[in-house]
């Protein structure tokens, strides 16, 4: 097993592509510590890890929190002594109306000749909208690297991974700015971290995830409707959304010993739709 034994900490792992990537590495022989803010989604995930025969341990924080991030990383190292591999997966999406109402126009936008108008995401938004998409996407990501860094530089090896989105490399989510930034500023913070750290035997890479078959992604769609769905999908070069297992066994290779020579790389599976 590539991982037996290794201690990967996966953020934002009850759900979606980040219990994907928890299984898996639970698969390989990892120690996988399990992440999200509520208790029992946090259960839920280690009790199915542990039902597949993986080991997992959870531990409930809230990520965009600088001090509960303190306290989990203590926990780890109280535990296991050191951690690994981390995976930055923890991320907010866009969920207020006037995101949702715009995601819907947007779509529409990209695959029907309608008259060309302004979203009105940026002017409606609000303050506490935009913070709050910082405060776990980027905030999150950083007050995890810190800390973990603190374990990894001292024994001169460790993998971060960073999931970003096509958000942030490109113009699509004209409907989310606030995601964009956060997920663009993802991409900045892994190419400078990973020159810093590279000489500590460290590797920082990015994964800008685009167009995931996840749950989340299949309640947009109802509420989008069929036709759009399948205008949407003539649009990706590849004809269809990626699954969760794509994605994941990319997240596996870039924390591999194999993938030691990658260095600060951004990269995107999303069928063609960004190259």
């Amino acid at each position: 097993m590539r991982f037996q034994d290794k201690v990967v900490l996966v953020t934002g792992s009850t759900q979606g592509l980040g219990l994907g990537i928890a299984r898996q590495f639970a698969g390989e022989g990892a120690r996988v510590v399990v992440n999200g803010r509520h208790g029992d989604e946090v259960a839920q995930a280690v009790a199915a890890i542990r039902d597949d025969g993986g080991q997992a341990t959870g531990i409930p924080t809230d990520i965009s929190d600088s001090a509960q991030v303190r306290r989990m990383f203590e926990e780890i190292q109280a535990r296991f002594g050191t951690v690994d591999i981390l995976v930055n997966n923890a991320a907010l999406t866009p969920t207020d109306a006037g995101s949702k109402r715009a995601r819907i126009q947007a779509m529409a936008m990209m695959t029907t000749p309608i008259p060309k108008v302004s979203l009105n995401v940026t002017a409606e938004m609000s303050d506490e909208t935009w913070q709050a998409m910082i405060a776990t996407n980027l905030n999150g990501t950083f007050y995890c690297t810190r800390e973990a860094l603190k374990l990894m530089e001292p024994k001169r090896y460790g993998k971060i991974i960073n999931i970003a989105s096509i958000a942030g490399i490109s113009g699509l989510s004209s409907h989310s700015p606030h995601y964009s930034a956060s997920k663009g500023a993802i991409v900045a913070f892994t190419k400078s971290v990973a020159l810093e750290v590279i000489g500590a035997g460290i590797n920082v890479n990015c994964i800008a995830a685009g167009g995931i078959a996840t749950e989340a992604w299949d309640h947009l769609i109802k509420a989008a409707g069929d036709a759009v769905k399948a205008q949407l999908l003539q649009v990706i070069p590849a004809g269809r959304m990626g699954t969760i297992a794509e994605f994941t066994s990319l997240a596996l290779y870039l924390a591999s010993d194999e993938a030691a020579y990658l260095v600060g790389q951004v990269i995107s599976p999303n069928g063609g739709l960004v190259t």
